[in-house]
């Protein structure tokens, strides 16, 4: 396991979220907290990536195949959907694009980009 330090940002069709902090990463696993938002995302066959507060939003991406996930808040468990259109993976740097979609209609395309490194 490794303290690691991070920059992303989360980008919609209209909005853009930065965040730049500390975080850790334990193999093909990277954890960090955003605010009130832990945040952890998995690299391995499907990508997932988790952010949990007062909701918790499970994403399961692959480039091409839709897959299902999980949007539970108060008002309870919805099913969602994404396809994942673009990833690129690169020495400690991500850049996943997918496309968010609730009852088969898109809601919108976000773009995921994830930069770390060793906090010394």
């Amino acid at each position: 396991m490794s303290k690691i330090l991070i920059e992303s940002s989360l980008k919609s069709n209209n909005e853009i979220h930065y965040f730049k902090g500390k975080g850790i990463k334990n193999n093909n696993k990277i954890i960090y907290q955003d605010e009130k938002v832990q945040t952890k995302i998995v690299i391995d066959n499907i990508i997932t990536i988790e952010r949990k507060s007062d909701y918790k939003l499970i994403l399961n991406l692959k480039e091409g195949i839709k897959l299902k996930g999980k949007y539970i808040n108060n008002y309870g468990t919805f099913i969602i959907e994404t396809i994942m259109t673009k990833f690129i993976k690169k020495e400690n740097e991500y850049e996943i694009t997918y496309k968010l979609m609730v009852d088969e209609k898109e809601i919108d395309t976000f773009t995921y980009k994830l930069k770390f490194s060793l906090d010394t």
